[in-house]
């Protein structure tokens, strides 16, 4: 089977995975009007998800590493589905804790962005690893585009029962079919698995400032998320409609596809470190300037554009330069890693928003502060190039031919 065929099949597994983080919002409503439960405690399966999906993140990359990255997509896309049918059949709060909590969310690091990295930069040599990295992450914000619109449907037409079980059925008809014809280790990769590293052999690579600089700018980017969670708040809060806030989330799905695919683009002609940084300086200087009052609309979607528009792209270029850095043996703990310290980030980076919004009544001051943590990530990144980076070279790129 052909590179680009894997990485066509496997962006539309990774599309349909997606699902797990884009459709909770869509649950909350009615599962909080159904259990009659608070905002918080609604909220608690969601929070669990995140939390899961951070500590499992490392566990699967470990596994993939050793084992190769297909049993762990296919597993993973199983047990995801499981969690979406034990949702639709739950009656309490520590059957959804169970179910969407552990199950989905600990999964996502199975059958998502971090397990799919490390598959398709296997397959690619450096020269294009960064298109098609890009090209695969493109597919996370796209979900909401095109999966939002239906669950919505079948939650207001049946029920948020149906809708979850239905979210499972298409997990186990649709995505595991692709995943078992598509997600396929190269034959390079395979020979490499007889030889185990141990968890200690990531230590070194930990201790380099370059590696250290790149995990201190994912931690940004995911306090940065503060921006997708509250982007209708923020629209609130800046004086719009209902009608311009939801504009704006799909402007910001649209322009997160272009960001993602483009900032791959460049990382291969122009490098990895200086494209990483240029995303980081220009998501800043749009988060300043939405610290600024807004005359119209226009201006709101044009801001959204520049300040959220390329968050993926950050994240795909981030991950290929951690791929990099190690090499294919060490990539999946590594980028697991790098994902616990973004789901820390992501999750205090809205806490801390609403909590600056409850004490001033507006987020014009966090922004400011949250521009400038994104300034700061963008120089520290900007100078990184292959020479400070530790990675075994060659290893990285016989497993890329």
């Amino acid at each position: 089977m052909s590179r680009n065929t894997v990485l066509a099949l496997c962006s539309i597994v990774l599309l349909l995975t997606s699902v797990a983080t884009a459709s909770f919002s869509l649950f909350l409503p009615p599962i909080e009007a159904e259990f009659h439960w608070s905002r918080v405690l609604a909220t608690l399966p969601y929070t669990v998800a995140m939390i899961a999906w951070g500590v499992g993140s490392p566990l699967f990359g470990k596994l993939a590493d050793d084992f190769g990255a297909r049993p762990v997509i296919l597993g993973g896309i199983l047990i995801m589905a499981a969690g979406f049918f034990g949702m639709g059949l739950s009656q309490n709060l520590w059957q959804l804790l169970l179910t969407f909590g552990l199950l989905v969310g600990a999964t996502i690091g199975a059958c998502g962005l971090t397990t799919m990295t490390l598959l398709i930069s296997k397959h690619f040599e450096t020269s294009n690893r960064g298109r098609a990295v890009s090209f695969v992450q493109a597919a996370t914000p796209l979900n909401p585009l095109l999966f939002a619109p239906v669950l919505f449907f079948l939650i207001t037409a049946f029920s948020w029962r149906v809708a979850a079980m239905a979210t499972g059925a298409m997990l186990l008809l649709v995505a595991f079919p692709l995943a078992w014809f598509g997600a396929h280790d190269p034959d390079t990769a395979r020979l490499g698995l007889r030889s185990r590293v141990s968890w200690g052999a990531c230590l070194p690579y930990l201790r380099n400032r370059s590696i250290i600089y790149l995990f201190l700018a994912r931690f940004s980017c995911g306090v940065a998320f503060f921006q997708i969670a509250h982007l209708v708040a923020l629209a609130y809060s800046k004086g719009f409609e209902p009608v311009t806030a939801a504009i704006g989330v799909s402007i910001f799905g649209a322009s997160s596809v272009v960001f993602s695919v483009l900032a791959g683009w460049m990382s291969d002609r122009y490098g990895r470190g200086r494209i990483l940084g240029l995303t980081y300086f220009v998501r800043g200087i749009g988060t300043l300037a939405m610290a600024l009052p807004m005359p119209n609309e226009f201006v709101f979607y044009l801001l959204v554009i520049v300040a959220v528009g390329p968050t993926f792209g950050t994240v795909a270029v981030n991950n290929v330069m951690f791929f990099e850095a190690v090499g294919p043996r060490l990539a999946g703990v590594i980028l697991g890693l790098s994902f616990i310290v973004h789901q820390i980030g992501s999750a205090g980076g809205p806490l801390l928003g609403s909590f600056a919004f409850d004490r001033t009544g507006t987020y014009d001051g966090f922004l400011l502060a949250l521009g400038a943590i994104l300034l700061l990530s963008g120089m520290i990144t900007y100078g990184i190039d292959g020479r400070d980076l530790p990675a075994a070279h060659p290893a990285v790129s016989r497993v890329g031919i």
